[in-house]
């Protein structure tokens, strides 16, 4: 129980990007995205989750609010998919899906790098047989909190 409390809290202590009113002003003018999915744990890919049904969900959800992909973009929406289990048990997966974006130092233009200008995350507590509908179900979770944040603007 110790660990699933340091993955629940570790999120709310590094700093970053998230999803306040700053933090989607930077989705604003976005034309498309291209979608990234991290490299997944052993253990969650012998549960039957795969890179490629990530993105599959995403790609569809994001589709579905009419926001274009675009594999070829450098600004890029990424999932990264942290998990945990004992020897028995259930799985505590952390979800969380972020937009990345160039970005130039102002007091270097010469500087160039990408970063995480927003981001959205869940906790997910399944056991195994769960696990792969949990964590879609997270998924779509998280990709409406994306269109919503884009949406918002970036209106019809």
């Amino acid at each position: 129980m110790l660990l699933l409390a340091a993955i629940v809290c570790a999120p709310s202590l590094a700093p970053g990007a998230g999803d306040t009113t700053l933090d989607r002003a930077t989705l604003r003018g976005l034309t498309a995205v291209n979608i990234v999915v991290d490299k997944l744990d052993p253990q969650l890919q012998t549960a039957g989750i795969t890179a490629d049904s990530i993105r599959a969900r995403l790609e569809d959800r994001l589709r579905a609010a009419n926001i274009p992909i675009d594999d070829k973009r450098p600004e890029f929406v990424a999932v990264r998919l942290t998990g945990v289990r004992a020897n028995r048990g259930p799985f505590a997966v952390a979800v969380t899906l972020g937009a990345y974006q160039p970005v130039v130092l102002g007091r270097d233009n010469k500087t160039r790098t990408a970063t995480q200008t927003w981001e959205i995350e869940t906790v997910l507590l399944a056991e195994p047989k769960q696990l792969y509908r949990a964590t879609m179900d997270s998924v779509d979770e998280l990709a409406n909190g994306f269109v919503a944040a884009y949406r918002s603007v970036n209106p019809k």
